[in-house]
């Protein structure tokens, strides 16, 4: 038998050996049927629509969501130059450079702040014997210490507890309609998320080179600094990485409160039914957010290689 016979033996093997359950074939199963129910569904169960009537608005929108060039001519040829003219029309250019800013100025807020505050966030730096090493006696400086990480993971856990969407409300009453309410948002947010997460990594990271230092006499935050963070940097820049594609789609949905980005654009356009336009905007950010993830993901298996 040659290797790709036996690879694909192998292969076929795999598959007939693999788990089965018959509970997540029939929860699919009844999914399905309820989404087929749900569409058909008469009243009052179902909508106020019958079944024609919604593929009748569905056959429309199909057709409005097609280049008004387009439905003129039926040349999709004709669908660039209106790209191009979509694109610089109402500031588009701008807007995709306004949403790649908000999104990079977030990112390097959180990933700073979180920087700053996992040190006395990991449980194992501010404990009375840091990383297992009795440090003597401190009549008050371990209860300061553990009353910090506490007051820390807190804060960690409350800010990524409040949704992107709400900050950016509660930011843009305060700031008006200035894309710092976006940043501060989108920061605010994610300093709670990759705080927790490098909090994490530090308490779990190997400690040898950090205990040596502890024992020669270094503190806690030159041990961190000249050991812990080192051994932790790339898998900390990883979830970096992924927290910043994630901030790309965020910045443009919230660019519908009124911040001119890619979500505003979108808004916009729906609110005057140009749905071909809508349609183009949203075809742009997921491109945007499509490069992101394209360039996180090269960022991080760069990261993840030996």
């Amino acid at each position: 038998m040659t290797a790709p016979d036996a690879q694909r033996a192998r292969v076929a093997e795999l598959r007939r050996a693999r788990s089965r359950s018959p509970f997540l074939a029939a929860s699919l199963a009844g999914i399905a049927a309820l989404l087929i129910w749900a569409w058909t569904a008469p009243d009052p169960y179902g909508s106020v629509l019958t079944p024609e009537r919604r593929m009748a608005n569905l056959e429309r929108f199909l057709n409005k969501i097609k280049p008004a060039p387009v439905r003129e001519s039926g040349d999709w040829s004709d669908a660039l130059p209106w790209a191009k003219e979509n694109l610089g029309r109402r500031d588009g250019l701008e807007a995709v450079g306004r949403t790649l800013a908000i999104t990079n100025t977030a990112a390097a807020l959180a990933g700073l702040g979180a920087l700053l505050l996992v040190p006395l966030a990991s449980r194992r730096l501010s404990n009375r014997a840091p990383l297992g090493l009795y440090g003597g006696r401190a009549r008050w400086g371990a209860p300061l210490r553990r009353s910090a990480a506490a007051a820390v993971n807190t804060a960690f856990l409350v800010l990524r507890s409040l949704p992107e969407f709400l900050l950016g409300l509660i930011l843009l009453a305060i700031l008006g309609p200035d894309p710092w309410a976006l940043v501060l948002a989108l920061a605010i947010h994610n300093v709670g998320i990759l705080g927790r997460l490098g909090a994490e990594v530090t308490d779990n990271a190997p400690d040898a080179a950090a205990r040596t230092a502890l024992a020669h006499g270094g503190g806690r935050l030159a041990s961190y600094a000249t050991s812990i963070l080192p051994d932790t940097f790339n898998r900390k820049l990883s979830y970096f990485f992924y927290r910043w594609e994630t901030c790309v789609r965020e910045a443009t949905v919230l660019g519908m409160l009124g911040v001119v980005s890619l979500g505003y654009l979108i808004d916009d356009a729906k609110s005057a039914r140009a749905f071909d336009r809508m349609v183009f905007f949203v075809l742009l950010g997921a491109l945007i957010v499509l490069a992101g993830d394209l360039l996180s993901s090269a960022v991080r298996r760069r990261l993840r290689a030996p």
